[in-house]
């Protein structure tokens, strides 16, 4: 980006206030830090002087907001009236929590201002475009699809190999409606039938203590291996070293990390819902139907672990996978089209 604008400023939320205000990262890169509360890691209420503050700093050409189940955002836009502005939702058409609910329906009318006002709704995939022209039907004339995209520089060092042993692999957000308790379980029964099954899940999330625990109670403690984040390069490292990837999401807005995994030939599982559905369509990713039960998990993981390269995805030739210098730049000419509005 900074080969086409002199300036990007990125204006974030610290919710525990242990990361500097502001922070230098290149020339004409800089991170901007404001304060919020964010009950259960739920949505990002902003300290509202400081966010105006920050803006006012930036005076930005264009103002692109991120996240509809984030409060910062549709804040932003009610007092920027200056920059040209672009909104991606990362809208996967449900709101999981009750508290979340709350504010989604209390803040409805703000999000129908901000729509008004962007030139353009970037959705990341097919299916987050229909269900935003569903729930903001407004929204429908302004959509463009630009997929997440994937690190090249990363895929040139990294591609996937078969270890010696068996080895599942989880990567996201620990979230009831991403299954990972199912996984569990069916790891469990996989377990019996060879001891030296492994499963790895990174990330965090509220569900951590919870799923830590049913591990405990199954038996499945030295078995299990609980990483709280990573790097990428580290990530991929993880996706080329494994023998499968999961990610049985009931709704995913995309799926960056069935993305990454599929890109270096990783067989992978999702759910044939939401998003994940455009993976299985294009025949990179091995389906599950929904509803996910750890029975439907067992019966497709142990078909991939039986032969693993007989289900390492092929070349993407839908381009449903990008890399990020691909989306950059397509990122790029939708914000001098909306400078030209």
């Amino acid at each position: 980006m900074n080969d086409r604008f002199k300036r990007v400023s990125v204006v974030t939320t610290d919710p525990q206030g242990n990361l500097p205000r502001r922070q230098h990262v290149r020339d004409g890169f800089d991170i901007y830090r404001i304060k919020s509360f964010a009950p259960r890691e739920n949505y990002h209420f902003p300290w509202v002087p400081s966010l105006v503050k920050r803006l006012r700093e930036c005076r930005s050409d264009i103002l692109h907001l991120h996240g509809i189940q984030d409060v910062p955002g549709p804040v932003a836009s009610v007092f920027d009236h200056e920059s040209a502005s672009v909104f991606t939702p990362h809208f996967s058409g449900q709101v999981q929590s009750g508290l979340g609910k709350f504010f989604f329906a209390g803040y409805r009318p703000l999000l129908n201002q901000l729509i008004d006002k962007v030139s353009f709704v970037i959705c990341v995939s097919r299916f987050e475009a229909r269900t935003m022209s569903e729930i903001l039907p407004d929204s429908a004339k302004k959509i463009r699809v630009i997929p997440n995209g994937v690190d090249s520089s990363l895929l040139s060092k990294y591609r996937w190999h078969r270890p010696d042993t068996g080895a599942i692999l989880y990567a996201g957000r620990l979230e009831r409606h991403k299954n990972v308790d199912k996984i569990i379980r069916a790891f469990q029964n996989l377990q019996r039938a060879d001891d030296e099954l492994s499963l790895t899940v990174v990330g965090r999330g509220p569900m951590k203590d919870e799923l830590v625990s049913l591990a405990n109670e199954l038996g499945l403690a030295s078995k299990v291996r609980w990483i709280d984040g990573v790097g990428k390069e580290r990530l991929y490292s993880l996706y080329s070293s494994c023998s499968v990837v999961v990610l049985p999401s009931d709704l995913e807005c995309f799926g960056l990390v069935a993305a990454e995994a599929i890109s270096l030939g990783v067989p992978t599982i999702v759910t044939d819902s939401s998003a994940l559905s455009e993976f299985v369509d294009n025949g990179l990713a091995q389906p599950v139907e929904p509803p996910v039960s750890p029975g439907k998990l067992e019966s497709r993981l142990s078909l991939v672990l039986e032969d693993p390269a007989a289900f390492s995805p092929g070349k993407d030739s839908s381009g449903t996978i990008r890399s990020w210098d691909e989306v950059a730049k397509q990122t790029c000419d939708l914000y001098e089209s909306a400078m030209k509005r």
